[in-house]
């Protein structure tokens, strides 16, 4: 695309980055962007085939990934584009209660791994963007701001903390742009792969399969559609092309708290039918997970504006994707 900016998405076929994609192809406030896939597809949802995108499939790690990263973007000298390139990175381990029992593996993934990336990747001038986490950064006591201080329950909560430190000063000595992108609880459709309790039950109405809810069920999380996500980091690269001013913190999340409780009767709403579930005490898993989270309506507005989805909305049009 003539005049365009490369968006480069690091796992941009997975459960994230294919809702960037999908919001990209429905707004034309997008159209300055063009995008570029490196994806592993070892997360990768239904359908990516037929997108036919520039795309480097393997791992990020490899030398081949790097050479297809550096060519986005290049002109004649080889050097990236006097504008900068954005590169959004979505790759990284997430399973928090597999952290305390890997948590050299959750080094690696999220924080040796990228580093490297970035020291082979990024270019003067180019904008990183790191798609971070909400909830596991902090305790779980407070409503959650872009201005809270950095206070994890969980091993995987440390490891994101450092690396957005840690990625953060590699990409400024490497003469580019920091941006992270801190999201809450993220559910909705191209979640195939997703094993959270959203996904998990609203497969298990589906199916008529009992589940199990760990706890009384009143534990609570901020809950955000992922078309909302896709907009919203969509929105950010789109200022980010334009030199608009952004902010280097940023939150996507709802602004609203709901309970594992709530989220059941969403479903049962949704599929019409009762969902059967079980509860089990899982005192050991609970004691590594914030009882509450929340993020601060204010926050998440900063790229998302007023055009928020209602939970139930959202629950809905989940369990339609799956349905059909």
């Amino acid at each position: 695309m003539k005049n365009s900016t490369p968006l480069l998405l690091v796992g941009g076929f997975g459960f994230v980055g294919r809702n960037i994609l999908d919001a990209m192809e429905n707004d034309e406030a997008f159209s300055g962007l063009s995008p570029v896939i490196i994806d592993d597809l070892s997360n990768a949802a239904p359908g990516y085939e037929a997108l036919q995108l520039p795309a480097h499939i393997g791992s990020y790690q490899e030398q081949a990934a790097i050479d297809f990263a550096n060519a986005q973007g290049a002109g004649e000298t080889g050097n990236a584009s006097a504008n900068g390139r954005v590169i959004v990175f979505l790759a990284g381990e997430t399973r928090v209660a597999e952290s305390k029992d890997r948590p050299m593996d959750f080094i690696e993934a999220n924080i040796t791994a990228p580093s490297q990336f970035v020291l082979d990747a990024v270019k003067s001038g180019d904008h990183f963007v790191l798609i971070s986490t909400a909830g596991a950064l902090f305790d779980g006591t407070f409503e959650v701001s872009v201005d809270s201080a950095y206070c994890p329950k969980n091993f995987y909560g440390a490891t994101k903390a450092a690396e957005e430190m840690i990625l953060e000063k590699l990409v400024e000595l490497r003469g580019g742009s920091f941006s992270v992108v801190r999201m809450t609880n993220v559910y909705g459709k191209f979640s195939d792969n997703k094993k959270s309790a959203i996904h998990a039950f609203t497969r298990a109405a589906l199916a008529g399969d009992t589940v199990t809810i760990n706890g009384d069920g009143k534990q609570s999380r901020d809950f955000i559609y992922a078309g909302d996500v896709g907009r919203g980091i969509a929105t950010l690269a789109a200022r980010l092309r334009a030199a608009e001013d952004t902010q280097k913190l940023n939150m996507l999340g709802s602004g609203v708290s709901i309970s594992l409780m709530d989220v059941v009767a969403a479903i049962e709403a949704a599929a019409q039918a009762p969902l059967a579930y079980e509860k089990t005490p899982a005192k050991e898993l609970l004691a590594t997970e914030p009882r509450d989270v929340m993020a601060s309506a204010k926050d998440v507005r900063e790229l998302l504006g007023e055009q928020i989805t209602a939970f139930e909305e959202g629950i809905r049009q989940t369990y339609d994707y799956y349905k059909n």
